[in-house]
């Protein structure tokens, strides 16, 4: 059971923050980060405020968690570590591991921040090998069909040690509003099907590929969807719901590996 009080965690999270803020983040960039908008005006600032708007948000996950300190944290999918240089700069006495599908990213995240692999199985079937102090899962749950969002947020939920934090991003409606605006990723005849299915029931999923997993795609969930996956879960109590949380694009969850009585 957790003992600190609210005014210790707080400091010690924020003077963890004073020092990441004085840290030097790694500014090397792998070859094949699809995430890097190389070439374009203002991409390393765009690029790089991804990963401190991830550091934010798990500071105030360790706040509301009462986790002052977490000794092993899991970055999955870390990709070519857009938050993973960031983690390594915030946590730099915790035990980082990341995974991926795309090898070449992990190899480079791996070497190039110091962290370790661990395998994950692409359709969560199988359960973890270990688990973690912190969960941080940015821009995953939000390319999976239904059935599969609700194995992963499981899995990643059986991960989390005692009084361990999952993070996890979500879509929603500020996701829609920059679909609609800004980025353009789907056709909008079938992404007008994607908002249909969301706001009528809670989620809504359009497929754009298939991978060693399954489908692939885009979705938009409600919040009252995302949480109704948790609420009934006696294992972990939820910390909060965050509206356009990450980098003020993603929604986020934030699960806490408590009993909720």
């Amino acid at each position: 059971m957790l003992e600190c009080n609210h005014e210790s965690v707080v400091s010690a999270v924020a003077a963890r923050l004073q020092r990441y803020n004085q840290a030097k983040v790694c500014a090397e960039i792998c070859e094949c980060d699809g995430m890097y908008a190389r070439g374009l005006p203002g991409a390393d600032s765009q690029y790089f405020s991804v990963g401190r708007s991830a550091i934010d948000l798990i500071a105030r996950a360790m706040i509301a968690g009462r986790r002052p300190k977490v000794g092993s944290v899991l970055d999955l999918p870390c990709g070519g570590g857009r938050v993973t240089r960031h983690l390594v700069a915030f946590l730099p006495d915790a035990a980082i591991y990341v995974a991926e599908l795309n090898k070449r990213n992990e190899e480079f995240v791996t070497r190039t921040f110091g962290v370790s692999p661990i395998s994950a199985p692409p359709d969560f079937g199988i359960p973890p090998t270990r688990s973690f102090d912190l969960v941080f899962v940015g821009s995953l749950l939000t390319h999976l069909p239904a059935d599969r969002f609700a194995a992963a947020l499981k899995w990643f939920i059986s991960a989390l040690a005692p009084d361990g934090l999952l993070v996890a991003t979500t879509h929603g409606r500020q996701a829609d509003d920059w679909e609609r605006t800004i980025l353009h990723h789907i056709d909008p005849r079938l992404w007008s099907k994607v908002e249909r299915a969301w706001k009528e029931h809670g989620f809504g999923y359009v497929e754009t590929e298939r991978n060693t997993a399954g489908s692939y795609g885009y979705n938009l969930t409600a919040p009252s969807w995302v949480l109704n996956l948790v609420e009934n879960d006696p294992s972990c109590r939820v910390l909060g719901f965050e509206e356009a949380a990450w980098n003020d694009h993603q929604d986020a969850i934030i699960l806490q590996r408590r009993p909720s009585a």
